[in-house]
């Protein structure tokens, strides 16, 4: 025990005087004072009877509380030691069950043990009641509770986390018990407290009584009585305040001794204790490293203001945190081979090499599971990215876990602390993402935070989130882009193309939005949306005046519609239903998506084209079909890809293949659409090879629906005239 302040020390006898023993002032009251004698026997007793009444008091106190705690700790650790047992179990790794058995016996005991010690008050038994009821459903839940053992057959690893869940909530219900001990203890002393308020008031009024005539005597209690009192009074006070460290130092051989003793024994119990606690809320208990609380409070703390932070003041203005996320790559697979027992062996070799990879004034910490973090005080700019580097040197070596040597890597995310950097949470966020990056990027590797990279994940995240109300909203719009023939300029049909209107991001183009509709899986919803909306568009403007009555509507279809037994069913309610006029329907499918299909869609196309729809094969010549795979699949028309048109007229290679396209289209009876069509030289050619539909911003740009309508019902052709000398050139 470290020395105690002056203040604090033990109250020695005036000069020339002795320590009084025990019976002494009694005898000196006789001597001085004989007509006060009975008023100072009666104070003596108040004295006495008060201060054993507080001694015992606290005695009791201590006692209970040391019961208690020892009956909490003995459950807690056989609830650990048992719950490691069960986890072999739950493994299939092999394991005494007699043993666990026994174990479940003596923690019952243990349990009744308890029962019996606790006391109703503050609920603690009634929470030990709970902690026994928590601890059997958890074992009952995973078959470890009794007769379900001996039936416990293969691996349930995948219980494991829900298992070790159950567990912390019986620990946790067991630190109530701890707490409410505690809650208890500090009643006891604040009725302590309360007597020795009673008994000091006591003597005041007999020494009042007594007057002039007992001044010796009352300079001498008060040396001998009152002043050891009032250090217990103060003691209670500090240990009432959450000053548990306080100890008091009176060296006496009488119940004054022992009220002391019994103090400072009491205050070591309540002290251990909340090391105890204090130690368990911060630091991980496998590596004794920090864990998550710690982190968050530190760079809290970093990014706070005033004297007491860095950040704060004059030579600290250009400091600047780091943050390292480490993940160790393929842990699982360490689990799955040694064992959660050798898993966790490797977690407390990595964490000490993690130590000696930092500086004074960086902090480790264990986030859970296998991922780490480590603070780094970067005052230059490249500390975090040395600290990284240590990192990487530390894990060269190779670990050795039960005569097994492991080479580990793992993978570093790291985030700078900027200007721009709002909070600590913004801070984890950009260091994880790093990490994820560098995760995937190949493992083993380190990565800085690209803001880059972040603002396009947070953009596609935020679109991901938005979309799933796009339809239900009424925020989709269709713009057609017509079709024509290429003699004539007639439009004989017109493309449904989606647009997104979103509320903020304005007007948002398929390549924005598709994609992220099929990870989510809205495009199912988003493509029956528009097979609706255009079929009922299209079949409307049919009856206007002026419009052909058989242009038809080509609508782009996902390949995960068609590998979708409920897409495809809600496909077919729509062209089932005869407003849609499934004759006058065209159903676009890219060539590479049929491609990847496992039947090539030929089952889902063969289902729709019962309905009467005709089948595109869409960006045809841009995949790897071959011909005998494209006869096999039910499509009508072929829709040449833009990319053979770029270099038109120009590119005799890509002419050439052009002419070869339709050539295999003439021998397979089908028709054929020209995709991007914006020069009159490429319209020149294509007619030139017999092409006779085509599409392009030379001929018409996508348009909403009115425009349309309006163009459909005005009649007028689609081309520039045509060039009868390039014609006879082309030929």
């Amino acid at each position: 025990m470290s020395a105690l302040p002056a203040e604090r020390q033990s109250f020695p006898p005036a000069r020339g005087e002795t320590q009084p023993r025990p019976g002494s002032l009694k005898r000196e009251w006789s001597k001085a004072f004989t007509l006060m004698l009975l008023a100072l026997l009666a104070g003596a007793a108040a004295t006495v009877v008060g201060v054993r009444v507080v001694t015992e008091q606290i005695q009791r106190a201590t006692f209970q509380h040391r019961l208690e705690s020892q009956a909490v700790t003995e459950l807690q650790s056989g609830l650990d030691a048992h719950e490691q047992a069960g986890l072999q179990l739950l493994s299939a790794a092999p394991a005494d069950t007699s043993a666990f058995l026994r174990q479940q016996e003596d923690i019952s005991a243990r349990f009744d043990a308890a029962a019996g010690i606790l006391p109703d008050d503050h609920g603690m038994r009634a929470t030990a009641g709970e902690a026994r009821a928590a601890w059997q459903e958890g074992l009952s839940a995973h078959g470890l509770w009794g007769e379900q053992v001996a039936r416990l057959r293969g691996n349930h690893l995948a219980e494991a986390p829900a298992f070790a869940a159950s567990g912390a909530r019986t620990r946790a219900l067991l630190a109530d018990v701890r707490r409410a001990s505690l809650d208890a203890l500090d009643g006891d002393i604040a009725y302590g407290a309360q007597v020795q308020q009673m008994v000091v008031g006591g003597r005041v009024a007999l020494f009042a009584l007594a007057g002039a005539g007992v001044f010796f005597f009352r300079r001498r209690m008060t040396k001998h009585l009152m002043r050891p009192v009032e250090e217990l009074y103060r003691g209670v006070q500090k240990l009432q305040s959450g000053d548990y460290s306080h100890r008091i130092d009176v060296v006496r051989n009488d119940e004054l001794g022992q009220l002391a003793a019994a103090f400072n024994s009491m205050a070591a119990t309540v002290h251990d204790n909340h090391l105890e606690l204090t130690f368990r809320a911060t630091h991980d208990p496998l590596t004794g490293l920090a864990n998550r609380a710690v982190l968050t409070e530190r760079l809290s703390a970093a990014f706070g203001t005033g004297p007491s932070h860095p950040s704060g003041t004059a030579n600290g203005a250009s400091r600047r945190e780091g943050l390292l996320i480490i993940d160790v790559d393929d842990f699982k697979d360490v689990n799955d081979s040694l064992g959660h027992e050798g898993g966790d062996a490797l977690l407390i070799q990595l964490a000490q090499r993690l130590r000696g990879c930092v500086r004074a004034g960086d902090l480790v910490a264990r986030l859970g599971g296998d991922e780490f973090a480590i603070v780094v005080m970067d005052d230059r700019g490249s500390a975090t990215g040395d600290v990284a580097g240590r990192v990487q040197s530390a894990l060269r070596d190779p670990f050795s876990i039960d005569e097994v040597r492991l080479k580990v890597t793992v993978s570093m995310g790291a985030a700078q602390r900027s200007a721009e950097t709002a909070d600590p949470a913004e801070l984890m966020r950009q260091a994880d993402f790093a990490m994820y990056m560098a995760k995937h990027g190949g493992k083993g590797r380190y990565q800085l935070f690209d803001a880059r990279g972040y603002d396009e994940m947070t953009y596609r995240a935020a679109l991901r989130a938005d979309l799933a109300a796009a339809v239900q909203s009424g925020q989709l719009r269709l713009d057609y882009q017509p079709v024509v023939e290429l003699e004539t300029g007639a439009i004989v049909g017109v493309e449904a193309l989606v647009r997104w209107e979103h509320p903020t991001l304005g007007r948002l183009g398929p390549a924005d939005f598709i994609p992220l509709a099929e990870e989510t899986g809205e495009i199912g919803a988003i493509g029956c949306w528009v097979l609706d909306t255009a079929s009922r568009h299209v079949a409307g403007w049919r009856r206007s005046p002026g419009t052909a009555a058989d242009i038809w509507v080509s609508v782009n279809l996902s390949t995960l519609q068609l590998s979708s037994d409920r897409n495809l069913a809600a496909l077919e309610r729509i062209l089932a239903n005869p407003a849609a006029q499934a004759h006058k329907v065209i159903l676009e499918v890219t060539e590479s998506a049929l491609a990847t299909s496992s039947d090539g869609g030929v089952g889902a196309l063969n289902r729709l084209k019962s309905f009467g729809v005709r089948i595109a094969i869409d960006d045809f010549g841009t995949g790897f079909s071959s011909l005998s795979t494209l006869a096999a699949l039910p499509a009508d028309i072929l829709k040449i890809d833009r990319a053979f048109l770029a270099g038109l007229p120009g590119d005799a290679p890509a002419a050439a293949m052009l002419e070869g396209i339709l050539e295999v289209a003439r021998k397979l009876n089908l028709d054929v659409i020209a995709e991007g069509i914006e020069e009159t030289g490429q319209l020149d050619l294509l007619r030139s090879l017999g092409c006779e539909m085509g599409q392009g911003f030379l001929l018409a740009a996508p348009s909403p629906s009115p425009v349309l309508e309006a163009l459909l019902a005005s009649g007028a052709a689609l081309h520039p005239p045509v060039d009868t000398d390039a014609r006879a050139e082309g030929a």
